[in-house]
Order: structure tokens, then C-alpha cells, then sequence
């Protein structure tokens, strides 16, 4: 039930990008890898997914770069989950296609499987990158 590093990986690349939002400027796939420690190929695979997310725009050019397609207050852990890796489901029962358990009998333990996806998707959507920024900013401020 672990997310995937891709989600951690654009999540800190997000970050990243939140925290520089409001200079408007781009920032180089380059700078954003050695920044955050995510190996370069990987992470430019993972800004076009979330560019097709419509999570971040890109700029081509020598000054060009990543940056949020819209303001982190209104981008959500949640929000990164679904375009990395799509619906969070605790077991395969709980999946779109899925209407009961494939062994063919009711199951006991899917009520409590819906409880735990909902808590969690709950939980990310209340987590914005703003937010994030924030206790980032705070955590630095704190260990100083």
C-alpha cells in the first residue's frame, strides 16, 4: 500500500516549483533535479506527465523551464496521486472494474477497505502545495 517514488519525486519537484511561484519565472529541469536529488531522465518523464495533468506548463528556449500551470493553493497531494498513479486503491477489489471480490462470495473486509481509500484520498485532498510550502518553510526557519 507504499505510494511510488515517481509520487515522491513530483512531489518534491512541485514543491519546488510552489515555492518559486511567484517570481513567474521558469525553472530548468536541471536545476530542479540537482535541487531535489531526482535523477534527470526520471524527472522529466514524470513533468510531462504532470504537464499532461495540467499540474505545471513548460517554456521552451534558453530561459526556459517548468513552472506551475496554477497557483499551489489550488494543486493538491491528491491531485499528484491520480496523474502518477492513478486511483488510490488499497486492494484490487476496489478497482473501477471490480464490483465484488473475484472469488465470487461477499467479503467481510471491504466495507473496511472503503473506509481506509477514503480516509487517505480524504487526507490528500486536504493537503495543498501551499500548505506544503508552508510547514517547508517552517521546517527550515526551525533547524536553523
Amino acid at each position: 500500500m507504499k505510494f511510488g517514488v515517481g509520487v515522491d519525486y513530483s512531489l518534491k519537484a512541485l514543491l519546488l516549483l510552489a515555492e518559486r511561484y511567484a517570481t513567474t519565472l521558469p525553472i530548468r529541469v536541471e536545476e530542479i533535479a540537482e535541487a531535489q536529488g531526482i535523477p534527470e531522465n526520471y524527472l522529466r518523464r514524470l513533468l510531462i506527465e504532470l504537464k499532461r495533468g495540467g499540474l505545471v506548463a513548460s517554456q521552451k528556449g534558453p530561459s526556459g523551464g517548468y513552472m506551475l500551470a496554477k497557483p499551489p493553493a489550488r494543486i493538491t497531494m491528491a491531485d499528484v496521486v491520480e496523474i502518477i498513479e492513478g486511483d488510490y486503491t488499497p486492494v484490487e477489489c476496489l478497482e473501477e472494474s471490480s464490483s465484488m471480490c473475484p472469488r465470487g462470495q461477499p467479503c467481510a473486509m471491504r466495507d473496511v477497505w472503503c473506509e481506509l481509500r477514503d480516509s487517505v484520498n480524504g487526507i490528500l485532498r486536504q493537503v495543498t502545495l501551499q500548505a506544503l510550502s508552508e510547514k517547508h518553510k517552517l521546517a527550515i526557519n526551525y533547524s536553523i
